[in-house]
């Protein structure tokens, strides 16, 4: 097997298609040969920027979906053919093996998870980093720390409870949703008037403008007589973090959850709390975090039963790396 990958040689610079070594398969890991991958905000931010990436030539890439060619020697719970869907590690393990943007990627067999049969890789790609980075944000203890929902179970009636997910039409907006409805969460979210059918048939309560100029207000009647939970902001701009304040402070203060870096020279009022963070590879006592629980449950199951769709649908560039 030839591995091939797209290098990021310098910051702000095209990515260059080269030969790659083939990933080295520890014993717990599984080798993946990638058939679909997805493009993330964090993508053109580290190639614009070089955000997060301590040495050059550097591969990017988290989201990715293909076959398991090879399987470490300790490996139980995947084999040689096996279809799956993962969030690439290079990130935290600053190891360009674990990395997406490439033919073969080599990870803990823990991470991957099988799709289903009949689901396309390219439909399976567009969940990894969205799944995980809403289910971090919403269910871990240090940020909305929300009760995490069962793929398996009934949906819990919880409709007096509310949260809301600012920018639900994206691909961490459209995880954050789904799940918080099958939390039996009252969802109250905002996107482009278009995507208001979009943001209601993954399971929105109300879906609403982000560009109106009374968005806060319309948001605050929406919520009125129930018991906010937080805001999950999926989108941490400057904007949006301060529309969610606003909103929390009409409705008598909370949490925000996001996971981007807090812009500068926002003022955050008394009964307010910002949190922000990536996913943590292991949980406070040391066991799995919330995050992978509700990724092997959703991922699994959830895609089977349809209580976890692969939304937003993806735009498919067909013809390779070089394309």
């Amino acid at each position: 097997m030839e591995n091939k990958a797209a290098y990021l040689i310098a910051p702000n610079k095209p990515l260059s298609i080269e030969d790659a070594p083939l990933p080295h398969l520890e014993a717990d890991q599984v080798l993946i040969r990638n058939h679909a991958l997805a493009i993330n905000p964090l993508d053109y931010k580290q190639q614009d920027t070089g955000v997060l990436i301590e040495k050059y030539p550097h591969i990017m890439g988290e989201d990715i979906a293909g076959t398991v060619v090879d399987v470490g020697s300790s490996v139980t719970t995947l084999k040689k053919g096996d279809r799956v869907a993962a969030i690439a590690l290079h990130i935290v393990t600053k190891n360009s093996a674990n990395a997406g943007f490439q033919l073969y990627t080599a990870l803990p067999a823990g991470i991957p998870s099988r799709i289903p049969d009949e689901m396309s890789f390219h439909d399976a790609v567009v969940l990894p980093l969205g799944l995980t980075t809403a289910a971090n944000a919403l269910f871990s203890p240090e940020y909305l720390c929300i009760d995490p929902p069962s793929a398996s179970g009934p949906i819990p009636t919880n409709k007096n409870k509310a949260v809301l997910i600012w920018g639900g039409s994206g691909s961490v907006g459209s995880c954050a949703i789904q799940l918080c409805a099958a939390a039996g969460l009252t969802v109250l979210t905002t996107v482009s008037p278009r995507n208001f059918e979009y943001a209601k048939a993954i399971g929105a309560t109300e879906a609403f403008d982000y560009n109106d100029s009374a968005i806060v207000e319309e948001i605050t009647k929406a919520a009125h007589g129930k018991a906010v939970i937080g805001v999950y902001d999926a989108i941490a701009s400057k904007t949006s973090l301060a529309a969610c304040v606003s909103f929390l402070q009409a409705v008598g203060g909370g949490k925000i959850s996001h996971t981007s870096v807090y812009p500068e020279g926002l003022e955050i009022p008394e009964g307010v709390a910002v949190v922000a963070g990536q996913p943590s590879l292991k949980g406070p006592d040391g066991g799995l975090p919330i995050w992978r629980q509700v990724w092997m449950d959703f991922m699994g199951l959830g895609l089977k039963n349809g209580k976890l769709k692969a939304k937003p649908d993806a735009y498919v560039l067909k013809g390779g790396f070089g394309d």
